[in-house]
């Protein structure tokens, strides 16, 4: 599918958003939830992704209470997508996640909470972004960009990491996790299962 823009708006107001849906150019509608837990409950983490166009995806775990790129798990039309977290510094560039689903190789960075992110892989570009907060119809609206010849699977893949935790991607975040690594090793996480 060739280059195109699109926009995704909040679908759920109260009291915070938690998720979004819109369409997405010549694959039409999509929706992106994260379901609520009940009261008392442990988390429920989990974000899920549903289109007439889109594979299923579903993705799930981490750490703390939302669900998180540490420590997560993806899954697309039941294939477990396999994710590598590389945080190799607190400098720009050194932090970023590396996903393979089947053949496909994909590189996904983010500067944080509803600021810009970017899915790569060979030939193909998805950007997700919301310029300087803006509002509209209840919440804020993120603006996509795709570059290159893009299918369903990849608007999946970035769509869905856009309702989860990525501070670990950011300088922020990865200064805030050096204590826990150095003295949990990781042992903190929740890294749930796909099964």
């Amino acid at each position: 599918m060739a280059s195109f823009d699109f926009t995704v708006k909040p679908s759920d107001e109260w009291p915070v958003p938690r998720g979004f849906s819109g369409d997405i150019g010549p694959f039409g509608p999509v929706h992106v939830t994260r379901p609520r837990e009940e009261s008392g409950h442990t988390p429920l983490r989990q974000v899920l992704l549903s289109g007439p166009a889109f594979p299923s995806a579903e993705f799930g775990g981490g750490s703390g209470i939302l669900p998180s790129l540490d420590g997560g798990w993806l899954r697309v039309d039941d294939t477990v997508v396999d994710m590598d977290l590389k945080v190799k510094g607190v400098r720009k560039g050194s932090r970023r996640l590396e996903l393979t689903l089947r053949e496909r190789h994909y590189t996904y960075t983010s500067f944080g909470f509803m600021r810009q992110a970017q899915l790569t892989r060979e030939g193909v570009t998805v950007t997700l972004d919301t310029p300087s907060w803006k509002k509209e119809g209840g919440g804020p609206v993120r603006y996509g960009k795709v570059e290159g010849e893009s299918d369903a699977t990849d608007l999946a893949i970035a769509l869905i990491l856009e309702e989860v935790d990525k501070n670990c991607l950011t300088t922020s975040g990865a200064l805030l996790s050096l204590p826990g690594r150095l003295l949990f090793g990781g042992r903190y996480r929740d890294e749930g299962t796909p099964e």
